[in-house]
């Protein structure tokens, strides 16, 4: 019996450095909330030893106490994190410490993720880009067999066509999983937030447990010793007030109030993508698209850069029949290509409205616009005029089949450094059945 062994190949890429995977934005927040707990100096060091970033006042460190914590990339030691406090200011500066160095690590091995599925994006992009350029090669030599083979040329055009929709679905596939790949990595920072403060808040408890077992055991020895009851009043209110329980009784309660509203966060933040992605639907239905658009604003938010301006004006819409989990990857695309046209002073309108023969969506942006040549082209597959590895190219080619799909058509009005408008057009329910029942769509 022959045996086949499939061969695996790993490659593994050169090393980063931490400054590749870390931003100065991502650290200095950190480095300031740290500061403001106590410690009077704190700063990141790259594996020279030379400074990512720091806060705080740098005179006279030399009469404090250090703290020093490596941080790694990929399994090693690049760089450092350093907190300087005062001892008698600062009695927490170990778990501060701590904290932010698990949080600084937390948002390395994000990055790095990122990162990779990143790489695997462009690595996947390229592969499916030659295998239609084979594809494209193949249907040229088809035509003029086609030519020659009259009699049979319904049958080879039906085959074709099999072939063609075969590649544009992979295509399909392969954006939805761009997308998805993007949003995971949002949605992982937004459910880290509250993950964060709510492993704190547990850290926190068992301390407070802790005393609390410390006072249940001390009053059990006191009642063993048959403490006369006036002394053991005294000396249980002495250990109350020595281990803070009042203090602690209370913050306890708090802390896990805090820790219940970040789990029904995640909850939130878990339930929206879950709606964006239509994960338990199939098919057409009836759908709303104002719903459709609301989710994907809420999967988006994680891409919402600081300041930014989301204006909505939202009347109420007929059901449309389509399939939501394609319409909600149309709005995806637009309202990214909004998201990435500008990042200071970004703002975005949306607006839906209905009429008695259409149903109107418009998404505007105050964005760089798009030049006459490039206008042009929006449309063509795998066309785009973002670096090599930001972009496929398929997101309005797609935009434009999933809303063909369900009858309507796409506008964009754009000029170079003045924004962008799209028009989605779709008919209502009962003339989008008339042009179906005339061969219309």
């Amino acid at each position: 019996m022959n045996t086949h062994k499939q061969q695996v190949t790993f490659v593994v890429g050169e090393d980063r450095r931490l400054s590749e995977v870390i931003s100065r934005t991502e650290i200095e927040p950190l480095l300031r909330s740290l500061v403001k707990t106590g410690p009077v100096w704190a700063a990141i060091l790259d594996e020279d030893g030379l400074p990512l970033c720091n806060y705080g006042s740098d005179s006279h460190l030399e009469q404090f106490h250090e703290i020093r914590h490596p941080l790694l990339v990929e399994g090693e030691p690049q760089g450092t994190l350093v907190i300087v406090f005062d001892p008698a200011a600062c009695t927490a500066a170990s778990e501060l410490a701590l904290l932010v160095r698990d949080a600084l690590q937390l948002t390395v091995t994000n990055n790095l993720k990122r990162m990779l599925t990143t790489e695997m994006h462009t690595t996947v992009v390229q592969e499916s880009y030659d295998q239609l350029v084979e594809t494209n090669k193949q249907l040229v030599e088809s035509e003029k067999r086609y030519r020659e083979l009259a009699l049979s040329l319904e049958h080879k055009v039906n085959e074709r066509t099999d072939e063609l929709q075969k590649v544009y679905s992979r295509m399909l596939q392969q954006e939805k999983l761009a997308a998805v790949g993007g949003l995971a990595a949002g949605m992982a920072h937004e459910i880290n937030n509250p993950n964060g403060f709510i492993r704190s808040n547990l850290v926190t408890f068992i301390r407070y447990f802790e005393r609390m077992r410390d006072m249940l055991d001390f009053y059990q020895m006191q009642i063993a010793a048959n403490t006369p009851l006036h002394q053991l009043q005294l000396e249980t209110g002495q250990k109350r007030s020595e281990l803070k329980l009042d203090y602690v009784i209370n913050d306890a309660y708090e802390l896990l109030k805090q820790s219940i509203e970040g789990t029904d966060r995640i909850a939130r933040i878990v339930a929206d993508f879950k709606s964006f992605s239509h994960v338990d639907e199939s098919g057409d239905s009836d759908a709303d698209l104002n719903v459709e658009l609301e989710q994907t604003l809420s999967v988006l938010a994680p891409q919402i850069p600081p300041g930014a301006v989301i204006l909505k004006d939202l009347q109420p819409l007929p059901l449309v029949g389509c399939n939501p989990g394609l319409f909600s990857q149309a709005f995806l695309n637009i309202i990214q290509n909004s998201i990435q046209s500008r990042t200071d002073g970004l703002e975005i309108c949306i607006s839906s409205r209905s009429t008695d023969d259409e149903i109107v969506i418009r998404i505007a942006d105050n964005g760089c616009g798009i030049s006459a040549a490039n206008l042009l082209r929006i449309f063509e597959p795998f066309f785009t005029t973002r670096e090599v590895g930001s972009g496929t190219g398929m997101g309005l080619t797609v935009a434009r089949e999933i809303v063909r799909t369900a009858g309507g058509n796409i506008e964009i009005d754009s000029r170079e450094g003045s924004g962008t408008v799209v028009y989605i057009r779709l008919p209502q329910n009962g003339q989008l059945r008339q042009a179906m029942i005339k061969g219309e769509i």
